[in-house]
């Protein structure tokens, strides 16, 4: 989801600890994630569930179970890890990446379980339209694109949710769209940019985020998920699925951190950073979580609402996420980092780690390009197992259901491994 923070930053690096040293292979010790194993082992007679979006539906980051204490700085030591790469994205049933640097993971929020089998064709760092990435990497949109590219065929992902649907019980699909199109990854690449400056420059009164965050460009982005959400019904409506067949879900993205009451690590010196790897200044945490991310959340809001005036819908379902890793964000004061290590993890943990993957600088500066970059402020295994669940609580709503918030009892637990290791959050209308 980041971008590469500006390079004046790199001559800060050496105060926080960085290393200019390739990451070191990572060899798995422990048992090798065999998710994808089990998902592309489908029950017969089982609906199907779809997830379509970006990075937030994909799974990236779930290849970590926790972010490590020995340093947060080196992803070779940086926590527990479920695989390999390939072991952990490589959703073909050949065990490669169908779409290479989508990071679909067998964990990420379709995978509900208990009676749903369940497809991955999200795409990390997608937007609403398909386009080739500056890395030329396919990031396959919400749309019907088939073209020809240099880094091989562009299918956009309403189209492979037609072809899908066609031989498939697609009873449901859950979305996360909108957050790339508004630059997300831009603004908090501002942030920690702004943060490695002497005093305080914030990201809050940024010209990234002026250019983003305002009502002009809401409508734009706006607009474009109605027309996303337009394709996704005419890809059922080809598949000759009718409205009231399935439902759609879109599911908001969760808040990756803490507000500033709620940080571990004092925004002096560079601790915040080269332990916590989340170098953001209080009022910019804030900032975030007052301004910026309800700002993302009122542009779905527009985008659902002008497609609801569009005929032959199916019923749609906003499921507010904002709060679901409440207690467990990135830095939060009262969470732990355990030693590194391989394999799944004790479940037990969960309820102790953070949910959110850190941001090493020197990663991020250095190496922008790999996978360890990449994963950085998203969802880790639990994390997103905890969106799974959120997910969970809006198929057993009923279809008439606009909008459910999604928060986690305190007294919630991880209750096994693999595809469903979490009860259900409560969820109520808004």
């Amino acid at each position: 989801m980041l971008g590469s923070i500006a390079a004046a930053a790199s001559v800060v690096l050496l105060g926080v600890g960085a290393c200019s040293s390739e990451p070191a292979a990572i060899e798995v010790g422990g048992t090798p994630d065999t998710l994808w194993a089990q998902a592309n082992d489908p029950v017969e007679g089982q609906p199907w569930i779809v997830g379509l979006g970006d990075s937030y539906m994909s799974g990236e980051g779930g290849r970590w179970a926790s972010n490590g204490s020995d340093n947060s700085q080196f992803s070779e030591t940086g926590g527990w890890l479920l695989g390999t790469p390939e072991q952990v994205y490589g959703d073909s049933p050949d065990g490669t990446e169908s779409i290479p640097f989508c990071h679909r993971t067998a964990t990420a929020p379709m995978f509900i379980g208990e009676g749903w089998n369940s497809k991955n064709l999200a795409c990390s760092g997608a937007e609403t339209q398909s386009f080739l990435s500056k890395d030329i990497r396919l990031k396959p949109g919400i749309d019907f694109t088939e073209t020809t590219t240099e880094a091989g065929q562009m299918v956009g992902q309403a189209k492979q949710l037609a072809d899908f649907a066609k031989d498939h019980d697609v009873k449901a699909v859950v979305l996360s769209i909108g957050g790339n199109d508004l630059g997300f990854a831009d603004i908090i690449s501002a942030c920690v940019t702004g943060w490695l400056k002497p005093g305080e420059t914030l990201c809050s009164q940024s010209e990234t985020v002026a250019a983003s965050i305002n009502t002009e460009f809401q409508k734009i982005v706006a607009d474009r998920i109605t027309q996303s959400i337009s394709n996704i019904n005419r890809a059922m409506s080809e598949s000759g699925k009718s409205p009231e067949d399935w439902r759609l879900i879109y599911s908001v993205p969760p808040s990756p951190i803490p507000v500033a009451a709620d940080i571990a690590y004092s925004d002096k010196g560079y601790s915040r950073q080269s332990v916590g790897g989340c170098g953001i200044h209080d009022a910019d945490l804030d900032f975030s979580n007052s301004v910026i991310l309800p700002f993302v959340k009122q542009t779905i809001e527009k985008g659902v609402k002008g497609a609801r005036k569009l005929p032959n819908l199916a019923p749609i379902t906003i499921v507010d996420n904002s709060n679901a890793l409440d207690g467990h964000r990135l830095c939060q004061e009262g969470t732990n980092r355990p030693p590194a290590g391989t394999g799944l993890p004790p479940n037990e943990l969960g309820n102790e780690v953070e949910w959110v993957r850190f941001l090493s600088l020197d990663i991020e500066l250095r190496h922008p390009e790999t996978v360890d970059a990449i994963e950085a402020m998203h969802p880790t295994y639990f994390g997103q197992r905890v969106l799974g669940s959120c997910t969970r609580a809006a198929i057993e709503s009923a279809p008439t259901t606009m909008e459910l918030g999604c928060t986690r009892p305190a007294d919630s637990d991880f209750t096994g491994s693999g595809l469903n290791v979490m009860t259900p959050v409560t969820a109520a209308a808004q």
